[in-house]
């Protein structure tokens, strides 16, 4: 199911603030510890003070839920509960072994709150849940790779950290790998009329997995979220009505 042009704008303008207000909160809160191990961020470059960064995500956040209060009780409490998680993760869960856990509600929440605000909600969306736990847990590694070092002298015991590099890579590997086969295999057993796109969209995410763990790319997250989020819709777009 895709939905109309319409509610696509309606979702951005839901989505949108929201995503940017964690990322500002995400760099407000870490401005001392950027400063050693991150010196291109904003905040520590003095392009924007920290103060500032923490009015943007507050205004930002705002605007995210006003917008989704437009939309209906369900999907304004889904988006109270993403801008929870990721505000979470930014306050201090990212410092614990709990690290993975708002990664794993960000994921799963997005596209349940998508078909919540088109007042769609296909039982099979339900496998979003698994699917979201295997992606979360493996984009959260990768994504930490670069920084384990450093956020291991700061102090931190996130996920990334406790395992180390080589392992954080294998589980961003092997997680993504499964969440694929979970999504193939619930499009197969559904006998959606798509499900030949699905299994060829895995096939080329195999792909995209097999060049990132042959390469051992330094900074794998970014083509991996792409890649992650380009099968996700495919996937999303295949569920029956």
């Amino acid at each position: 199911m895709v939905p109309s042009a319409g509610k696509a704008v309606q979702l951005v303008a839901i989505m949108l603030p929201v995503q940017f207000a964690i990322g500002a909160a995400n760099d407000a809160a870490d401005a001392r510890n950027d400063a050693t191990a991150k010196p291109y961020k904003p905040i520590v470059r003095g392009v924007v003070n920290q103060r500032a960064a923490g009015v943007a995500a507050a205004v930002l956040g705002a605007g995210g839920l006003v917008a989704a209060a437009t939309v209906n009780s369900p999907t304004l409490g889904l988006v109270v509960a993403g801008l929870a998680a990721g505000l979470a993760y930014d306050f201090g869960l990212r410092r614990t072994p709990l690290s993975w856990v708002p990664w794993w509600g960000g994921i799963a929440l997005l596209p349940l709150t998508a078909y919540t605000a088109t007042g769609s909600f296909p039982s099979q969306l339900l496998m979003v849940i698994p699917a979201a736990l295997l992606a979360g847990v493996s984009l959260h590694c990768a994504n930490a790779l670069p920084d384990i070092d450093a956020d291991r002298r700061a102090g931190r015991r996130s996920l990334p950290v406790l395992l180390g590099e080589t392992l954080s890579r294998a589980v961003a590997m092997c997680g993504l790998a499964g969440a694929a086969i979970v999504a193939v295999g619930a499009a197969l057993a559904w006998g959606s009329a798509a499900r030949w796109i699905v299994l060829g969209a895995g096939v080329v995410f195999a792909a995209v997995l097999g060049v990132v763990a042959v390469r051992r790319l330094a900074r794998p997250f970014p083509l991996l979220a792409v890649a992650t989020a380009c099968f996700a819709f495919v996937w999303l777009a295949a569920l029956p009505a």
